[in-house]
């Protein structure tokens, strides 16, 4: 099985970069940019965005 570790070393400056600027774009329909209330739902949003690439990369692994 692969680890969390071993996803990590996958992501790049840039991916995470990318991740960023999704989770950015999304909670900016919600939320007041440079608002506390935006900086919590972008850390929760980044979250479940690095959850669904790791998902998403253990797909890949097992085939």
């Amino acid at each position: 099985m692969k680890s969390f570790d071993a996803f990590k070393r996958t992501l790049s400056a840039e991916s995470l970069k990318e991740v960023y600027n999704e989770a950015k774009q999304e909670v900016g329909e919600t939320e007041l940019e440079g608002s506390e209330a935006f900086s919590i739902a972008l850390a929760q949003q980044m979250a479940v965005n690095l959850i669904e690439m790791y998902h998403l990369w253990l797909k890949k692994e097992e085939k």
